[in-house]
């Protein structure tokens, strides 16, 4: 088997271990499609942790993970029939249907074409150092019996290798390997890529997701009955929509549109050569970004919450720095969905916390792992505070030329927030603030982990560098996007009076505004 063959042997094992879980809680959208693999490489990080727990090969975990999550659905839906595939939407038709969904599959197809042609820095085969090193070194250890993972974790003789590294990438390889037969760090490349497009993917369908819904609200009209899976009884209710005869504009879902494909390039840009070279910062740093734009950014709904989940846990099970951001951004995610249940007037704070909390435990689950086993780097040494100042100046100044993008967006914002609150507010787009904290979050990450670490610090910022501030970067360009689309959605829009906000996130808007789904059988 080749390793083109072998690499969509990966991708639809992985694909079919998260289809029925994505499928249930995300719903008929299109970044469910990019979010299947990537569910499936969550479960293959769970696995390679419970395999270490407990002992029993990798792949029998997987299988019975998977397994499981499809009983828990199929469960689920017997006893709540409304929260079914069959009972999410009446499906009865309004004006605005078809432009809506015609700027979803365009938008689709346009990403995945985009996302497809920054693929081709995968016909040089090249393995990164670290990929080497790391990376694809450990899929192999995951492959072996419960006594020699053990003894391939503890052993210190190993000069670069960090053992207690999340196991997300070196987990989604083994299972490649596994099941194809070839074991080479070319596969373990291929597939890593794979999820990296995945990850991109999903964020750049995100802003096609924002233009549509956007332009929802604009027009002050709703294109569809939607059943509310949240109702109080149990069962479906139907949300009227007050203008039949509305008119999606054209502006927001065209910029979407134009934004994802343009973030595409821009992210492979900012990524290159550690997206197509097998380096593990491409995947947290772009999933990261998504799961802001999802969970911060976006209406907070059942779909949009359960795209934050799968990215936050592929950004904290992916690498150290993607764990540390991971958790600050389940903190922000979970304050503002309670902020929202305030706002709407329900008495439903407990379920954002909740899910935070399982959240924070499926992360936890690894590191603490590797702190009772005695991994190989699960504990760091820190510096004297003596010299903290120093270390901080010479990281400030060493990621500063990579910043540059933050001059842009920066001022953008202001004005933005000047001048266009409350036509972003109208559009149903979240605060700026947040994406800003989260930005924050992960600089302070990155520093954080320099300033403190014990290494020589000159040579660890000129050899990392360019990879540690990927997150921060991204996040920047996706301010930015998010600004056009809300840029966008105040052209030729109707007078309306938005609703008081004295809030951090006050964009809850009234039912006659609401974005439209659609029916089951294609995505929307």
């Amino acid at each position: 088997m080749n390793t083109a063959l072998a690499t969509v042997v990966a991708l639809l094992a992985l694909s079919a271990a998260g289809l029925i879980p994505v499928a249930a809680a995300v719903g008929p959208r299109w970044y469910a499609v990019p979010l299947t693999p990537l569910a499936g490489s969550v479960l293959a990080a769970v696995a390679a942790t419970a395999s270490l727990s407990f002992g029993g090969p990798l792949l029998d975990w997987f299988v019975g993970l998977a397994v499981a999550a499809a009983l828990v659905v199929f469960v689920v839906w017997m006893q709540r029939p409304d929260l079914g595939p069959w009972g999410r939407y009446s499906g009865r038709r309004r004006a605005g249907r078809v432009r809506y969904r015609a700027v979803g599959a365009v938008g689709f197809v346009a990403v995945v074409a985009s996302c497809a042609v920054c693929l081709r820095g995968l016909r040089t085969p090249t393995v990164g150092f670290d990929a080497r090193a790391l990376w694809v070194m450990r899929p192999g250890w995951f492959l072996q019996s419960h006594a020699q993972l053990l003894i391939d974790m503890r052993v210190r003789g190993l000069v670069l290798t960090q053992s207690a590294y999340p196991p997300l990438v070196s987990a989604s390889a083994a299972v490649a390997w596994r099941l194809t037969g070839v074991h080479t760090a070319r596969l373990g490349v291929t597939t890593v890529a794979v999820l990296n497009m995945c990850a991109l993917a999903a964020g750049a369908l995100a802003l096609v997701d924002a233009g549509r819904g956007a332009a929802a609200r604009m027009a002050g009209g709703g294109l569809l009955e939607e059943a509310d899976p949240s109702s109080d009884r149990g069962t479906p209710t139907t949300v009227e929509r007050a203008d039949p005869a509305v008119r999606l504009p054209w502006a927001p879902m065209v910029a979407g549109v134009i934004a994802a494909v343009l973030l595409v390039f821009v992210a492979a840009g900012v990524t290159e050569p550690f997206l197509t070279n097998g380096y593990a910062d491409p995947l947290w740093s772009l999933a990261a970004v998504g799961a802001v734009v999802f969970g911060l950014q976006l209406r907070n709904d059942r779909s949009t919450r359960a795209a934050t989940v799968v990215l936050l846990l592929v950004a904290g099970l992916t690498k150290d720095e993607g764990f540390v951001t991971a958790v600050a951004l389940v903190v922000l995610v979970a304050a503002r969905s309670v902020g929202w249940e305030g706002v709407r007037g329900r008495r439903r704070w407990p379920a954002p916390v909740l899910l935070a909390v399982v959240e924070l435990a499926v992360l936890a689950w690894w590191p603490l792992l590797m702190h009772a086993i005695g991994a190989r780097g699960a504990s760091s040494t820190f510096t004297t505070s003596n010299i903290s100042a120093s270390r901080a100046s010479a990281v400030v100044h060493g990621m500063s030329p990579y910043l540059h993008v933050l001059v842009l967006a920066l001022p953008l914002s202001v004005v933005g927030g000047l001048a266009l609150t409350a036509v972003r507010r109208r559009a149903g787009l979240g605060n700026d603030l947040w994406a800003w904290l989260a930005l924050a979050v992960g600089l302070l990450a990155v520093g954080g982990a320099l300033v403190s670490g014990s290494g020589a610090i000159l040579p660890w910022i000129r050899s990392t560098v360019h990879r540690i501030t990927e997150y921060p970067v991204l996040e920047a360009w996706w301010i930015i996007a998010v600004w056009a689309v809300a840029a966008s959605s105040g052209i030729g829009r109707r007078a309306t009076t938005p609703t008081a906000d004295s809030s951090i996130d006050r964009q809850e808007p009234s039912d006659s505004t609401l974005a439209a789904t659609t029916t089951v059988g294609a995505p929307s």
